[in-house]
């Protein structure tokens, strides 16, 4: 087949799996579940105190600002806060999100919209995507309003040029950036990796004025709440950016490098030599672990088990962690090469370091490890991706498995949230 007709089977495939996503979430109207049942109050709350200091200071069991109070009390004539409505919100700003990676498409590469939206349909494959797509949580409202910011914010450095047209799109990307920030704090990171912009026309003062109208915006949104907070979280939740978990890094890496081998195996870097290195490394890990450091992993534990014999499986949490770390650090380093290689183009950078930026913010999540960490990170790299596979069947094969990977995990969150 040619070329065409692998990227129309994608756009199809793509389609299909947002509508199964959507069909999928209208039908699930059972109670709120899991994080639901924490920040559904918290939208009463808002509801009752506005957006005051009481408010802010008595959210309750909610780490993410008041961007999640903000949209469904904008939604709220249409869902009533109720489900499966309120899960139907993110559905749509996931749509959107695609929407918007796609304009974003046109601007790094010369290309048709709709070709740009095939490749912004890989989202659909990203399966830590389906989690905060599917259920009402606190990532997606975030990741809309960065993306958007992002868009935003490339069109006023394409027009910096024109002072007063630059500097309206810089203040109207400042804030969907302070919003954003206000959904997921790491997202902050945006305020400093937009400075890789000022790297390639120091001494340009239509480039200085975009990114500072850019940052301070965000900042004049965000740090007001911050001073109340005394913090990047409300009081309450202060314990969760408590010192580092490196493994919870290096989990965020892993999973990335697993996204990476669905929608861009190319990004990878192998030879004889490479895959020596990787093994060796891999035995190391073992060794250590199994020795020293007695870390289990073990997810999927139930399934594996229906594989592996009676007497194997006991070996299973002691294997998945060193092969993670092993993954973790191959796609870093993978990913530090191409930076290199391609440090002369501004946007490829800034999309890669502000990605790899938001995966490294999980050493400061030391309470948990989620997944979706690593999905609110994805449009960056896909955006970064592109260019590393090719139009065949492997990757229409990838696609639908990184869709059927995502459907299994949402139905996990489901039925045992």
């Amino acid at each position: 087949m040619t070329e065409s007709t692998y990227q129309k089977l994608q756009f199809f495939l793509g389609i299909c799996g947002f509508l199964f996503l959507l069909i999928m979430t209208y039908f699930h109207d059972q109670p709120p579940l899991f994080d639901e049942v924490f920040f559904v109050p918290n939208i009463y709350l808002f509801e009752k105190q506005g957006l005051t200091k009481e408010f802010l200071i008595n959210l309750q069991n909610q780490a993410p600002g008041p961007l999640y109070e903000f949209v469904h009390a904008f939604f709220k004539p249409l869902t009533q806060l109720q489900t499966p409505g309120i899960r139907l919100v993110n559905v749509f700003l996931f749509g959107l999100v695609i929407l918007i990676t796609a304009r974003i498409f046109t601007i790094i590469k010369e290309m048709s919209f709709f070709h740009a939206l095939i490749l912004a349909l890989t989202l659909v494959a990203v399966p830590m995507v389906w989690q905060v797509a599917g259920l009402a949580l606190t990532e997606m409202p975030a990741m809309f309003f960065s993306v958007f910011s992002i868009l935003l914010l490339l069109q006023a450095i394409k027009h910096e040029d024109k002072a007063l047209i630059s500097s309206l799109l810089a203040c109207a990307a400042g804030i969907c950036l302070g919003m954003a920030i206000l959904g997921r704090s790491p997202f902050l990171i945006l305020v400093v990796s937009s400075g890789i912009f000022l790297l390639y026309k120091f001494s340009s003062l239509n480039r200085w004025r975009t990114i500072l109208i850019y940052s301070l915006v965000a900042l004049a949104v965000t740090v007001p709440v911050f001073m109340i907070w005394g913090g990047l979280v409300p009081p309450q939740q202060a314990f969760v950016g408590k010192g580092i978990s490196i493994w919870h890094g290096l989990l965020a890496f892993a999973y990335a490098g697993m996204m990476a081998l669905l929608i861009a195996p190319g990004w990878f870097f192998i030879n004889r030599k490479i895959a020596l290195l990787l093994f060796i490394t891999f035995l190391m890990l073992v060794v250590i672990n199994v020795f020293f450091a007695h870390y289990e992993y073990k997810p999927f534990y139930k399934a594996v088990e229906m594989v592996l014999p009676g007497n194997m499986i006991q070996y299973y949490p002691f294997m998945i962690s060193p092969l993670l770390a092993t993954l973790s650090l191959y796609f870093l380093g993978n990913s530090l090469v191409h930076l290199y290689n391609r440090r002369n183009e501004p946007v490829f950078v800034f999309l890669l370091v502000t990605g790899m930026v938001l995966l490294a913010s999980n050493l400061k999540v030391t309470h948990l490890f989620s997944t979706r960490y690593v999905g609110q990170a994805s449009p960056f790299f896909v955006l970064a991706f592109l260019g590393y596979d090719q139009w065949n069947y492997g990757r229409l094969i990838r696609v639908a498995l990184g869709m059927a990977i995502g459907f299994v995990s949402l139905k996990t969150y489901i039925e045992f949230g």
